[in-house]
């Protein structure tokens, strides 16, 4: 029985690491996935007129955003303590204290300005993480941009994000 366990380990840790994995699989054939010229070309807004967490899809805009396509206005919350020290989707160790927010779409990089709605204090962060993973949120805040906006002791706020810079998208290894 103990030898069986032990196989049973190592096959596991075999396919665990395989290049076969379902998170390394593309869900398109090679020959249909397009690659844009530019990362920095492309933005993903959401469908005018829907709340964040009604969009049923996004659509792709150019770079060239006009001035209502800048602007999104949702819900935001903040994290803090639990991912401090570790790595953010664009491989930057995540700093609590520091000024960086998460969205779901919006290149990696891409500078914003977030306006607290309740209290009209504002703030610019940097795009550095996707998230946030709840339902109806936009944003995800830093620790410290969630102080500069007055914002900790509730968790929860209504903000306006204005995009200033779209990033590069890059992820940093």
């Amino acid at each position: 029985m103990r030898r069986f366990n032990t196989l049973l380990i190592i096959f596991c840790v075999f396919v665990g690491c395989s290049q076969y994995t379902p998170r390394f699989r593309s869900e398109r054939p090679a020959s249909e996935r397009t690659v844009p010229e530019r990362k920095s070309d492309v933005l993903r807004i959401p469908e005018k007129g829907l709340r964040d967490f009604e969009r049923p899809s996004m659509r792709r805009v150019r770079s060239s955003l006009t001035r209502e396509n800048r602007i999104i206005t949702g819900w935001a919350s903040f994290y803090g303590s639990d991912f401090h020290g570790k790595r953010t989707a664009n491989g930057e160790i995540y700093n609590m204290y520091g000024l960086t927010a998460a969205h779901k779409t919006l290149p990696l990089g891409t500078r914003v300005r977030v306006i607290n709605l309740s209290n009209k204090k504002t703030v610019e962060v940097k795009i550095n993480d996707r998230g946030p993973y709840v339902k109806d949120r936009i944003l995800d805040l830093s620790y410290g941009a969630a102080l500069k906006l007055d914002m900790v002791s509730r968790g929860l706020d209504q903000v306006k994000i204005i995009i200033l810079k779209l990033g590069d998208g890059v992820y940093h290894n």
